[in-house]
């Protein structure tokens, strides 16, 4: 019995040191620890598994963004990044909570981190799409952190570009023309801003507005529907000044 004993201990030994050397060489051993923490009562397997793909697609992504750079490899841009994180918590809402504590998701919010979309994909904020359902309840407290750029238009990037900081204090930036030396750069400024319900509700529309140089901009702030239903949505401030920019959560940043 003993005999028997010893060497039944021994079989389950190889098979765990097996096991450990199979994760170590994927390099998956992390992410399974991560995920198998993760309890479901509203997934299936099924959705749970195509979830977790898309999950550490996001992780691996944003793994080589945060080391290599931006548009230094083929995936790491935040639009990509932010595609792959809106498809897992679209397909499995559980992977909301492992986004937003997970140890092993950093990465995720390292790379999302000046980007409203992260609040969304962490459920802190409960807008994912332009529908009756969103709920624009704390926005205010999450501004602080993120930035908004309008769409490049050539090869000096966002002509436009505001940083939002704690307590009220942003930084507005903007191409300006130099007429005498024909020279374009980017300009930065200090600004103010507040972020108010539109209709006095809880849960309705802000309007966002910056102070600058002596001007008041105003923004309503809005979201806007991928073309591909479980792909990361567009939170945009479009201004109520004429001929002024709209600005985006995401935009692509190595476009020429």
């Amino acid at each position: 019995m003993i005999r028997a004993l010893f060497a039944t201990s021994a079989t389950a030994l190889v098979l765990a040191l097996a096991a450990t050397g199979c994760a170590a060489d994927t390099g998956e051993d992390e992410l399974t620890q991560d995920t198998s923490a993760v309890t479901s009562s509203t997934c299936t397997s099924a959705q749970y598994n195509q979830a977790l793909v898309h999950y550490k697609n996001a992780v691996a992504w944003s793994k080589e963004r945060n080391s290599m750079g931006i548009c230094e490899w083929q995936n790491g841009y935040m639009t990509q990044i932010a595609d792959e994180a809106s498809r897992a918590v679209m397909t499995c809402g559980d992977f909301r909570k492992t986004i937003r504590t997970s140890p092993w998701a950093a990465p995720i919010r390292q790379a999302l981190s000046i980007s409203l979309n992260l609040r969304s994909f962490t459920g802190e904020l409960a807008v994912i799409r332009d529908s009756q359902f969103q709920s624009w309840k704390g926005v205010e407290t999450m501004f602080a952190g993120t930035s908004f750029w309008a769409f490049a238009q050539g090869v000096y990037g966002p002509p436009v570009r505001i940083d939002f900081a704690a307590n009220g204090v942003a930084t507005y930036g903007k191409l300006v023309h130099d007429p005498v030396t024909d020279d374009i750069s980017f300009v930065q400024e200090a600004a103010t801003y507040t972020v108010q319900s539109i209709d006095g509700s809880v849960n309705g529309k802000r309007v966002v507005r910056v102070t600058h140089g002596g001007e008041v901009e105003e923004y309503d702030l809005g979201v806007q529907n991928p073309y591909e239903y479980k792909d990361a949505p567009l939170f945009f401030l479009k201004s109520r000044t004429e001929n002024s920019p709209t600005l985006y959560s995401l935009y692509s940043e190595c476009d020429a």
